[in-house]
């Protein structure tokens, strides 16, 4: 895992134009906390029989479906790995370590015998839902 991005901290820049001084105006930042926030847009992909993850996409954020059979309901089997963005007076986004959740996700994931997607899918995936929602 030697060509895992280690810098503590990785930046990358939101589209100009796609947030207003209103749109962000209207968040209480003050209660803003560490729990769980509704958002535009998350981010979904699938595992296949083979323990692989095919690429995900984007969706408005609403409810997910899945089998009565899932793990996460008959053996309550699931992982949760959550990590917060923040945003720079310029404009940029700011992910603190997110290679370090990844391999969090990884070792949680063996821990309980399942298959979880690679570094690189769920640094990408995290980059692309935080672009979507730039305005929260």
């Amino acid at each position: 895992m030697s060509n895992i991005n280690s810098s503590s901290l990785l930046l990358f820049d939101g589209d100009d134009g796609i947030y207003s001084e209103d749109e962000n105006g209207e968040m209480e930042w003050e209660k803003l906390g560490f729990g769980p926030v509704s958002t535009d847009f998350m981010y979904s992909m699938k595992c296949c029989e083979d323990g692989n993850f095919v690429q995900g996409n984007l969706t408005h954020y609403g409810n997910i479906e899945f089998s009565p059979f899932a793990a996460v309901l008959n053996y309550g089997q699931g992982i949760i790995e959550g990590l917060k963005v923040n945003r720079k007076e310029d404009g940029r986004l700011l992910l603190f370590r997110p290679d370090q959740h990844a391999l969090r996700m990884k070792m949680g994931a063996q821990r309980m015998c399942m298959p979880s997607p690679s570094i690189h899918q769920f640094i990408h995936a995290v980059k692309q839902t935080a672009l979507a929602n730039i305005r929260w």
